[in-house]
């Protein structure tokens, strides 16, 4: 009779990341439903069924914890870019294609979560001191990435045009939950689109002549 071969135990990194992306998970959820405010360690911790001792030897703290949360995201979201846009083969389309991909990476629960930590961060010195220049580091990364992504464009806007329009995006995602009209929120959207366009036709933006070899995503550190 054969003896079943056990599983292989995990270890303590397997053990570690497994409880950070349960505190993630949870973190994103009580932020995008309770807003920063009410995103305590303790309401994380039962969300997601960590213990205080074992969330604290992660994050020492909720900025430790908010942190993190912005981070993750960002990674999670330039792979959702990817995963988006790299199929479209036509240099324009894919550029044209950016508001559309990101209104739905952005308006993701995550994305308002990382939004309501930006805004908590007003109201938090020690949490404001140290977003900054890790939002700084994630929107530099972002260029790169975008110029891998999407290709290099050229014109006298492109840095700004991006800003501009992740932005507006991000705005247009709380709208969304203020509104009891989502056709509004999605025109506006098309509208970004069409902004888009008509900067490719006086050269504000110039379309890219192709897309770069995508980059592979290292972690913001």
């Amino acid at each position: 009779m054969k003896r079943s071969k056990s599983a292989p135990r995990r270890t303590q990194e397997d053990r570690s990341a497994a409880t950070r992306a349960r505190l993630l998970e949870a973190a994103v959820r009580s932020l995008y439903t309770r807003g920063y405010a009410a995103t305590t360690t303790m309401v994380v911790c039962e969300e997601s069924g960590v213990s205080r001792g074992a969330m604290l030897h992660q994050f020492p703290s909720k900025v430790d914890l908010m942190l993190h949360v912005v981070k993750a995201v960002y990674e999670e979201e330039v792979a959702l870019y990817q995963k988006a846009l790299e199929p479209i083969e036509d240099p324009r389309e894919r550029m044209l294609a950016f508001p559309e991909v990101a209104w739905q990476v952005l308006s993701r629960p995550a994305g308002v979560a990382v939004l309501e930590i930006m805004q908590g961060s007003r109201s938090d010195p020690e949490l404001s001191a140290r977003l900054k220049p890790l939002q700084r580091e994630i929107e530099q990364d972002s260029f790169r990435q975008a110029g891998a992504i999407i290709g290099h464009v050229g014109g006298r806007a492109s840095s700004t045009a991006t800003r501009l329009f992740v932005w507006a995006l991000r705005g247009l995602s709380v709208a969304r939950v203020l509104t009891d009209e989502p056709g509004d929120i999605d025109r506006s959207v098309k509208l970004l689109r069409d902004l888009l366009a008509a900067a490719t036709e006086n050269d504000v933006l110039k379309v890219p002549a192709a897309a770069g070899r995508p980059r592979k995503k290292k972690s913001v550190k």
